[in-house]
């Protein structure tokens, strides 16, 4: 199996985008904590509940290496949108990343 670096937002940002675009087929696999099944290499979210902030302050607690870049065209892009409106409702509500991914 590939352990990939998917956490909580991630997953939320992608059921959020599922359910936009009505992709229901996609809806429950994007929250499974193992996919690719089906293919040649598994993958699994080791970090499928680990908000992304929780993972930066280990980093910097830790004193570890940590950079995050991120393509020059997601902000403008719908998972940009998808952050922003998921970081708005998380304002006014803290469990509101959690709620999604349970809901997928």
């Amino acid at each position: 199996k590939i352990a990939t670096g998917h956490n909580a937002d991630d997953i939320a940002e992608t059921v959020l985008m599922n359910i936009l675009r009505g992709d229901i087929a996609r809806l429950r696999r994007c929250t499974d904590i193992v996919t690719g099944t089906e293919g040649a290499i598994p993958r699994c979210k080791p970090f499928k509940y680990t908000y992304e902030k929780e993972i930066v302050m280990y980093a910097y607690f830790k004193k570890l290496d940590y950079f995050s870049t991120e393509c020059v065209y997601s902000p403008n892009a719908y998972r940009g949108h998808a952050r922003t409106f998921l970081k708005d409702l998380e304002s006014i509500r803290s469990t509101t990343i959690i709620d999604i991914i349970h809901s997928g």
